[in-house]
């Protein structure tokens, strides 16, 4: 990997890192998870013609720079320069649609995010927030879609298994999904994905509770035809 395309993947690794969220009910939708498998390699493409490659990482790294800072319309000018002048670099609009999708632009999201993973069908970073922008959009089936997809390509996906456990659990109720993707999570980071195993434990006991529940009526039932034949039974 050149020096450009090294400083371009750590950024974007820089952007793609967010926490999760700690499992069931806990208040909004989580940020999409990349802190345990990182993205593939980004590949930058060929330097625009008269510009060092020196320089066009500086120019990236000040772009992520000011969104480190919070300032996200130089960030957001930056970086659609660089989406320009690099037609084949998946990061710039990876990043742009981070920035769209933390500020609630989901459909301009999505559009940049799309773009990244056609420059990069690797890119797993691009794939995790576009999933996610997608459940934020309410579209919660083309949510499971995309993180599907990511799987296809990197089974063992961590953050992918975990935000998908996290729709099968608080969205979509298909909480054996939720279950199955937890267990994947842990498996596939190689046991470091701690917290998931109270989820899968919260998840099997509600599983449980749900079949005492369902079988209670059919022996309380039971139960009260009996008392009531022997009510009418002759003494």
């Amino acid at each position: 990997m050149t020096r450009c395309a090294k400083g371009l993947t750590i950024a974007l690794l820089a952007m793609g890192v967010a926490a999760c969220g700690t499992g069931p009910k806990r208040g909004p939708a989580p940020e999409p998870a990349d802190d345990m498998v990182p993205a593939e390699p980004i590949d930058r493409g060929p330097s625009p013609e008269g510009d060092a490659p020196e320089t066009v990482e500086s120019r990236y790294d000040e772009a992520i720079g000011f969104l480190r800072s919070g300032r996200n319309d130089a960030a957001r000018r930056a970086l659609e320069s660089l989406m320009q002048e690099l037609p084949e670099a998946s990061g710039p609009p990876t990043n742009l649609g981070i920035l769209q999708a933390r500020e609630g632009r989901h459909t301009q999201a999505q559009a940049l995010l799309e773009e990244a993973i056609r420059r990069n069908p690797d890119n797993l970073v691009a794939r995790n927030w576009l999933a996610h922008s997608h459940r934020e959009n309410r579209r919660p089936e083309s949510a499971e879609q995309v993180w599907l997809r990511a799987l296809e390509r990197a089974p063992d996906y961590t953050a992918a298994h975990i935000n998908l456990g996290r729709l099968y659990e608080e969205v979509l109720a298909d909480l054996p999904a939720a279950i199955r993707h937890y267990r994947a999570a842990f498996e596939s980071s190689n046991g470091e994905a701690l917290r998931v195993l109270p989820w899968i434990a919260q998840l099997e006991e509600r599983l449980q509770e749900g079949r005492r529940s369902k079988d209670a009526p059919a022996g309380a039932d039971a139960q009260n035809a009996s008392d009531t034949a022997s009510a009418n039974e002759e003494p």
